[in-house]
């Protein structure tokens, strides 16, 4: 295989980010038409820009017309892309790899995957379409039927977008359109979807719902136009035309607050404010708060309150 260091004077091929990483191309045959502006690389491909290498069987590259310098680089048939920092390791997949050379950024298309792994293990992957990584604002985004692996929780989505730190770890992910999140037997559903690592909250927005299973098999059902859960106060807000299924209980109201224990992981309080209305075994309460705690089984109602109590014989009683 012949090694190629192509210098300033060839095609100033010398930069990707703002302190000029020197760039080493490997390749069994290279061909360079300054008149055409374009560089042609084939067979055994490899490319190390900085800490970040690519490899592939074959790959162009654009020169700016006016400059020649070097503008972007594509690699074309299943190229694979990784950057190594410490004991993280992030790699690219996709059928077409481009590199800009002006934006600082990667751009794969095509049964794209990317996969953050930590001390040699996978932390996270990601299936799209196409996924894009800018270099100066550390900014991910993927496009078409997303699909993400983190750990125990697995996302589906149209879009994502994510911001990560200088250390790979990520600062901030967006997951919009169809969102639908998997969690073992919990399932979140909405139209957008927001995580906050450093908060450790995250907010689903548009017609969500959520489907948690406790490990003694029962399930919390809630509907809302929003949703936001703080893993700090174990508190889940729910606003708009909120409704919670419980058992054999089901409430619904204008907004309401679930607090989770945090030694069982199970909730045990929800508040609900605004005319609100709980039913169980055929029994209703209205009111304008209600509070219902779910052990003990219980109602605190307040504020112009209404019970409708179901018997046997249809016994009612409106105070």
């Amino acid at each position: 295989m012949k090694k190629i260091f192509l210098t300033i004077a060839l095609i100033a091929f010398t930069t990707m980010y703002a302190n000029s990483a020197n760039v080493v191309i490997e390749a069994k045959k290279q061909t360079i038409k300054m008149d055409q502006n374009k560089g042609f690389f084939e067979g055994d491909v490899q490319v190390s820009v900085g800490d970040i290498k690519v490899k592939s069987p074959r790959a162009e590259l654009d020169l700016d017309p006016v400059s020649k310098k070097p503008s972007l680089a594509t690699f074309f048939d299943n190229p694979y892309a990784f950057q190594n920092k410490e004991n993280k390791k992030h790699e690219i997949k996709a059928d077409i790899i481009k590199v800009s050379l002006i934006k600082k950024s990667v751009l794969a298309q095509g049964n794209s995957q990317s996969i953050m792994m930590e001390n040699r293990q996978p932390v996270m992957t990601i299936n799209a379409d196409s996924q894009e990584y800018d270099t100066n604002t550390k900014l991910m985004k993927a496009n078409g039927s997303v699909v993400i692996r983190y750990q125990d929780l697995e996302t589906f989505s149209d879009k994502a977008n994510a911001i990560v730190d200088k250390s790979g770890n990520i600062q901030n992910l967006k997951l919009i359109g169809n969102v639908v999140m998997k969690e073992k037997a919990n399932v979140i559903k909405g139209n957008m979807f927001e995580y906050v690592p450093q908060r450790e909250e995250f907010q689903v927005s548009g017609n969500t719902s959520s489907d948690v299973t406790f490990e003694d098999g029962t399930r919390v059902y809630v509907e809302a136009r929003y949703q936001q859960f703080n893993k700090l106060t174990s508190a889940l807000v729910a606003g708009g035309n909120v409704k919670v299924k419980y058992k054999d209980y089901f409430a619904q109201g204008p907004k309401a607050q679930l607090f989770v224990d945090p030694k069982t992981n199970k909730p045990n309080t929800v508040i609900f404010t605004g005319r609100s209305k709980i039913t169980s075994q055929g029994s209703t309460v209205e009111a304008d708060k209600i509070k219902m705690t779910l052990n003990p089984k219980a109602f605190f109602a307040d504020g112009n309150v209404k019970t409708s109590i179901s018997q046997d014989g249809n016994m009612e009683i409106m105070p």
